[in-house]
């Protein structure tokens, strides 16, 4: 059976790495094989557990491209793949290095919108530099690539503009998951979470890395408000990242310590998400945000931002949408959703609706061989 070489950053909790995980574990006609760059590996385990081999590198340093690039051409020597497939960018620099020395068939995956305006608009004049210059060297080398993976429509576009890719070097697949995951969570899970908080709480739910793009710190605004008409509601935000001491700094400066808990990095996702009477996701620009695909799953009413890898998902008959960044209309957003539960349940179904149409992980696993395929036979 044909091998494909996953290369990518680190295994650490992020959604590129859990994606990865979930797809490959389901192929049918392709062996994968997954190569961590530099030095963190928290998703071994599951990785290993699903029979996927992992080899990590463990280059030092941020960047060391020189030694990463000597170290991952004896790795493909050593696995002698059909397809090398890279992701995140600092994997992709990598792979573009050895495209021609190998001759193998290289994909790389396109998962954020690195180069966004607000990055820029947000950034130091020394930050704006070296965006600048990444995005200089990560167009140069894109030409290597003989084909992109985008995991949205809107990420395809940004990036071909961003990178200079033709559009038709870019393959758009949707990231998936296994509904059953999410819609079938033992009961007895959910009361245990119920215990903690109480009965009468009503929880709302952000599930991200802890980043500023992330919007965390409007929605923190945001609930300030829902929290004084509704005293019983509870904001839970689970997932860790640099921006948790700002964060933290802000829940005491607007005294919602007992209101406002950052969770960390969490393995009871799907039973958090069904505890919750409505997830939040104020992001300010994403990838294919794979948390909001989780809540629809899980029928989960969503309130979104409404940006355009959010609006891929869900729409305004599928989710409460308020405008990014606007943290009154977050706000009456989230009130909404609190609200009259026929209307939040009804969105929350046709959500999932559109999750079992769209995102289904099989079916994403599939599409990923089917263009292997297309690719090894040109």
């Amino acid at each position: 059976m044909k091998k494909v070489l996953f290369v990518i950053d680190t295994l650490e909790m992020g959604g590129a790495e859990k994606s990865i995980l979930e797809i490959a574990s389901r192929f049918k006609n392709y062996t994968p094989v997954v190569c961590h760059i530099y030095p963190g590996d928290a998703l071994k385990g599951a990785y290993l557990q699903q029979g996927i081999e992992v080899i990590g590198l463990d280059v030092p340093g941020h960047y060391n491209f020189g030694e990463a690039a000597r170290r991952l051409q004896s790795t493909i020597l050593s696995v002698q793949p059909a397809i090398v497939h890279s992701t995140l960018f600092r994997s992709d620099i990598v792979a573009r290095r050895l495209r021609k020395k190998n001759g193998l068939p290289l994909i790389n995956s396109l998962v954020n919108n690195t180069y966004h305006s607000s990055r820029f608009k947000t950034a130091s004049m020394l930050m704006k530099m070296k965006l600048r210059v990444l995005q200089v060297l990560d167009a140069f080398t894109a030409r290597k690539a003989d084909l992109f993976f985008s995991n949205s429509e809107a990420i395809r576009q940004s990036n071909a503009r961003s990178l200079v890719i033709p559009l038709d070097k870019i393959k758009v697949i949707y990231r998936g998951r296994d509904i059953e995951d999410f819609s079938n969570v033992p009961p007895e899970a959910v009361a245990t979470l119920r215990n903690v908080w109480g009965p009468h709480r009503r929880i709302l739910l952000n599930v991200s890395r802890l980043l500023e793009r992330k919007g965390q710190m409007d929605l923190i605004l945001a609930f300030k408000q829902v929290h004084n008409q509704f005293p019983d509601v509870t904001l839970l935000i689970a997932g860790e990242g640099p921006f948790r001491k700002v964060l933290e700094a802000k829940i005491r400066a607007a005294g919602l310590t007992d209101s406002v808990q950052l969770l960390g990095t969490r393995n009871d996702v799907p039973a958090l998400l069904k505890l919750a009477k409505a997830f939040v996701f104020p992001s300010h620009y994403e990838g294919l945000p794979g948390a909001l695909i989780e809540a629809m799953m899980s029928h989960t009413p969503i309130v979104a931002s409404g940006i355009p890898e959010n609006l891929e998902c869900v729409q305004e008959g599928e989710a409460f949408i308020f405008r990014p960044g606007d943290v009154n209309d977050l706000a009456k957003s989230i009130l909404a959703a609190l609200g009259v539960h026929g209307a939040a349940a009804q969105r929350a179904e046709n959500a999932y609706a559109v999750a079992r149409q769209k995102f289904d992980i099989t079916s994403i696993a599939a599409q990923y061989e089917a263009a292997y395929d297309n690719l090894l036979q040109r």
